[in-house]
């Protein structure tokens, strides 16, 4: 995929310097045939914004991506991300997540989920921000319900801790 990025997103200067990503996907069937989606990809963004939030910079980064079916109701999925080039404020994302169907509950298209995540501060803005204590921590739950095949609704319950790396700022509910 190319994009435009930067003031590019708003086609005010084309695809000069775009966000360009390549993925490769492969669909398998573990544990008796269920689904199972498997995903590596690298990116980069010719005008990312630096961690002092104003200047722009190329960054880039690789990912890897899973998310596989486990018996009749049961998604469990992982994300992991590394930047390797720039100086963004984090470059390394860890995330895992599972997904239960409203089928234990008689509620087929329903879902509840929950996911953690853990976000860690780069080196450089480490350095910038001594004040920094290593990664932002989140959790989330949610419930999707679905009022009619046209319509659904998800309520979202979210946990942040250390916000931006910072060890000293308090803990976020949304």
């Amino acid at each position: 995929g190319v994009f435009g990025s930067a003031s590019g997103a708003a086609f005010s200067d084309s695809l000069q310097q775009p966000f360009v990503i390549l993925q490769a996907e492969t669909a398998q069937r573990f544990f008796g045939g269920l689904a199972g989606n498997y995903r590596v990809y690298a990116w980069r963004n010719g005008r990312a914004t630096h961690l002092d939030g104003v200047s722009l910079e190329a960054q880039s980064g690789w990912g890897v991506s899973a998310d596989q079916r486990l018996g009749d109701g049961i998604t469990l999925w992982g994300r992991y991300g590394h930047g390797v080039q720039g100086n963004p404020a984090f470059d390394r994302a860890l995330t895992l997540g599972a997904e239960f169907s409203g089928n234990y509950w008689d509620r087929g298209a329903d879902g509840v989920g929950l996911a953690m995540g853990w976000l860690a501060a780069s080196d450089s803005h480490k350095a910038a921000n001594p004040t920094l204590s290593g990664a932002e921590q989140l959790a989330e739950l949610y419930y999707r319900w679905r009022v009619n095949p046209q319509f659904e609704l998800s309520p979202d319950y979210q946990f942040i801790r250390r916000a931006g790396a910072d060890g000293s700022a308090n803990d976020a509910h949304i």
